[in-house]
């Protein structure tokens, strides 16, 4: 069940490139396209590795992990419909990278606990 605690730190790097890229983004700072898509994609493949693992461990997992797999999913639909699909060619709102943010916030929380208890 290591794979949780590796998951854990692919989903708080993944937020850590988020949060950076909001602070560049708000900051006025150009970014190019491909360092949100990159955001974007990296978050998806997490989402399926950790919907593997709780497949084929799910007669051993705490229900937790799935909370955590669910809010990650809600803040993966969120930033494609907010980003990719209400906001595409302006500026996004705050509160829409704030409520990205804070499913990210929820999934870590809900994953911490699961993923150090296997150290």
């Amino acid at each position: 069940m290591i794979i949780y605690f590796y998951l854990f730190l692919v989903f708080a790097s993944i937020a850590a490139a988020g949060v950076g890229l909001a602070i560049l983004r708000r900051a006025g700072v150009k970014l190019p396209a491909w360092l949100a898509t990159a955001h974007g994609l990296s978050g998806l493949l997490g989402l399926a590795v950790f919907f593997g693992a709780n497949l084929s461990l799910a007669s051993s997992i705490v229900p937790e992990l799935w909370w955590s797999l669910i809010a990650f999913t809600l803040g993966l639909v969120g930033g494609l419909l907010f980003f990719r699909v209400l906001f595409r060619r302006q500026a996004i709102p705050l509160w829409a990278i704030l409520g990205h943010a804070s499913m990210a916030a929820i999934g870590l929380y809900l994953l911490y606990f699961p993923a150090m208890s296997t150290l």
